[in-house]
């Protein structure tokens, strides 16, 4: 009978101490859960950092690129705006010539 006690009393003994041990584990898995969940936000806040200046850096890009047309084009209306005035200026000239030319 001695061995019977002796067991009974080292399961509740070995009960007791699994009861301590999971109330003990209960913070900590807490804590796991919470600290997992704020891995996943930092990640998701990195992938969004990563994905924001990437989007940036083709902003940028395409800022650049248009600022490049923009600059052509202006060129090209200088060196047509220039040629106009050059023909404005010939057919000023012939038309002063005509009415030079006519009869008073």
């Amino acid at each position: 009978m001695n061995d019977s006690v002796d067991m009974q009393s080292a399961a509740q003994k070995l009960q007791s101490a699994l009861k301590t041990l999971e109330e003990a584990m209960d913070p900590l898995l807490t804590q796991f859960g919470q600290l997992k969940a704020k891995t996943a936000e930092s990640e998701s806040f990195s992938q969004d950092r990563s994905r924001l200046a990437s989007d940036l850096d083709n902003a940028k890009a395409e800022q650049e690129n248009m600022a490049a047309r923009l600059q052509s084009r202006e060129k090209e209306f200088e060196a047509l705006a220039q040629e106009t005035n050059q023909e404005l200026d010939r057919v000023i000239r012939h038309v002063q010539v005509a009415l030079e030319s006519l009869p008073s």
